[in-house]
């Protein structure tokens, strides 16, 4: 099995700026469709992993995954309703997760991206999560966190709630 070069540092730091740019925070903020947020990964050269290839995208998919070229970034977009307290919401979701990237990197990424607190806030007893300061919290919420669970690889997950 041939494995691919690892990517220069800077080069990955830029890929995931540019996911979470063009394609996480406008599909998690609504900016972007379902459909708009694939074109735009695969504008970032991200396709569907090798052994889902050959199965056709449903029309009414709510969920797909993207690998990056050099099979180290994963991108899972996701949408439908999830359950928050006792009430049904409406959620979009992205997830980035890599094979090189550790829960502490991913932690570092949201920090650098997500540390205005004009715009975030963050617990101090939770440091790996921010959530969006909006007008209308009770209406919709947009929430990053870095989760590990175990079996799985680390991930950042950004999702928009709307109630």
């Amino acid at each position: 099995m041939v494995t691919a070069p690892a990517t220069p540092a800077m080069a990955q730091q830029h890929l995931t700026a540019q996911i979470l740019t063009d394609v996480c925070l406008p599909y998690a903020n609504r900016a972007k469709s379902f459909e708009k947020a694939i074109r735009a990964a695969r504008d970032l050269e991200f396709r569907r992993p090798a052994n889902e290839r050959g199965q056709a995208l449903d029309e009414y998919a709510s969920e797909v995954n993207l690998v990056s070229r050099d099979g180290t970034w994963r991108v899972r977009l996701e949408e439908g309703s999830v359950a928050v307290g006792e009430v049904e919401v409406y959620a979009v979701t992205c997830t980035l997760s890599s094979t090189r990237a550790s829960a502490r990197e991913l932690a570092e990424l949201g920090r650098r991206a997500f540390r205005n607190e004009q715009y975030w806030t963050t617990d101090q007893t939770a440091p790996n999560q921010w959530d969006r300061r909006v007008r209308n919290p009770d209406e919709r919420r947009l929430e990053v966190r870095v989760v590990e669970d175990n079996g799985q690889r680390p991930a950042l997950t950004i999702r928009g709630l709307y109630f």
